[in-house]
């Protein structure tokens, strides 16, 4: 791929591929949906969700699509999942998260009030009907009813939960017990075993407890449980006996390839003068890099692969594919981003205008497939409208010009680590309910500025 793919690469049941788009919605990583394309290139479908795509996405028997996705308008992220039938790209059923968990307990160092759950992986186990997520900042791994929205179970540490959420949680049938700690990938195995990538961050709740990077390290690690008595043990693991050459503090993954057939994958290997990172290497750039992959087959490494950058995730996928088909045609695209939402409140605009955009906000103005984009750079907190001017009527968006403090480790290269008040803004107005016409200009500070631009909707 040349284009900018994030997330995850699957192989769907069709034998193509399932990959992020290369269109940002929200910083600092979140795209407008998942594009379906084969290893030639071409694109067959590509699905668009007013709340974006992020981290991981199941298909399920019937072919619809289990995606994480955001509910912007609460003001949190990584805390929603929606159903996208397959030939339509429309969202059938959705999960919030926040109506299951208590967003305020047991608080990871990397929690913060808009990022509490971080959900990373999403998994349908069909036994039990039920949708199973990983929430890294509260360092849990959680079952909900794919038909109730109940909360099932929860395995993790029960430290700094509240008493009503106690019920929920495991008893380790053998003490000390190893948690999994800020997890990636959590999965459902054939004989119902979870089978998880913990990345061990500090191995604690208590922060007088936190173990060092070097003393610390990351493996995939499988627990059998017992939801009748509420009992959890170890089965299996791999990556402690490495140490911290094999801890990553963010991203990584595990895969089920067969009876006693795994992949680990320690992704977000980081050290500085020789000394295990506790942060994401990509964020310090004296930093050295490494991921580690290893397959593992009946308790032996039969291959092992090392590479100087951090990965996501590893997949093992075979170059052909027996259900594949190459199909001619046009791709399509389906689903909606939906309505961008103008302003509540009456905006007084001025009557004459003060000029042209000034060059110093580096305004760019480009007309998507679906949207428009609108690139401009703008003092923190400035006051910034678009004001589209139609035929018959007039519609005005706010542009944000805050900085966000990003404290979700795997962002990675997307973070802004300009420390000046300078905002760089991206903006999308997406073409759901306008058509025709309209003149652009912008009221900031309460001055209004033409740009001599018209853009056409649909």
């Amino acid at each position: 791929l040349t284009n900018m793919h994030v997330w995850d690469i699957q192989r769907l049941k069709n034998g193509r591929l399932l990959v992020g788009s290369d269109r940002f919605l929200n910083p600092p990583y979140y795209v407008t949906g998942l594009v379906e394309i084969d290893l030639f290139g071409k694109v067959y479908k590509e699905y668009n969700l007013p709340g974006g795509y992020h981290h991981d996405v199941f298909e399920m028997e019937n072919g619809n699509l289990l995606v994480a996705s955001n509910l912007f308008e609460r003001g949190t992220v990584e805390d929603y999942i929606v159903e996208i039938e397959r030939e339509t790209g429309n969202i059938i059923k959705s999960w919030d998260v926040g109506l299951v968990l208590p967003m305020e307990d047991s608080k990871s160092e990397n929690w913060v009030v808009y990022d509490w759950f971080h959900n990373n992986s999403v998994w349908y186990d069909k036994k039990t009907n039920s949708i199973i997520l990983s929430g890294r900042h509260q360092d849990a791994v959680i079952s909900i009813d794919y038909d109730t929205n109940n909360l099932n179970w929860i395995i993790g540490d029960n430290t700094n939960w509240s008493e009503e959420m106690q019920k929920y949680f495991f008893t380790p049938k053998t003490t000390p017990f190893d948690w999994q700690w800020s997890q990636h990938a959590a999965m459902v195995l054939p004989n119902g075993d979870i089978f998880i990538l913990d990345n061990g961050n500090n191995r604690s709740k208590i922060k007088e407890e936190y173990i060092s990077a070097d003393d610390n390290y990351t493996r995939g690690v499988i627990y059998r449980i017992d939801t009748e008595n509420m009992t959890i043990e170890e089965v299996w693991q791999y990556g402690k006996e490495r140490g911290s050459d094999f801890y990553s503090p963010y991203i990584s993954d595990v895969d089920y390839l067969g009876e006693n057939h795994y992949l680990v994958h320690s992704g977000g290997i980081g050290k500085k003068d020789g000394k295990a990172l506790n942060i994401p290497a990509t964020l310090d750039p004296e930093a050295e890099k490494n991921s580690i992959t290893v397959e593992v087959l009946n308790d032996e490494v039969i291959f092992e692969i090392q590479l100087p950058s951090n990965f996501y995730r590893a997949e093992k996928l075979n170059l052909y594919n027996a259900e594949f088909n190459f199909a001619l045609g046009k791709g399509e695209q389906l689903g909606t981003l939906g309505e961008t939402k103008t302003v509540d409140e009456k905006i007084k605009i001025p009557y004459f205008e003060s000029g042209l955009i000034p060059k110093k906000y580096e305004l760019k103005l480009t007309k998507e497939i679906d949207r428009l984009r609108i690139e401009a750079t703008f003092k923190k907190d400035q006051v910034v409208y678009v004001i589209l001017t139609g035929e018959n009527k007039t519609l005005i968006y706010n542009i944000p010009t805050v900085k966000l403090p990003y404290t979700a480790m795997c962002i990675g290269s997307f973070i802004d680590n300009d420390p000046s008040d300078i905002v760089n803004s991206t903006f999308f107005i997406n073409d759901e309910t306008l058509s025709g016409k309209y003149e652009i200009s912008f009221l900031i500070d309460g001055k209004k500025y033409s740009t001599n631009k018209v853009t056409n909707f649909k």
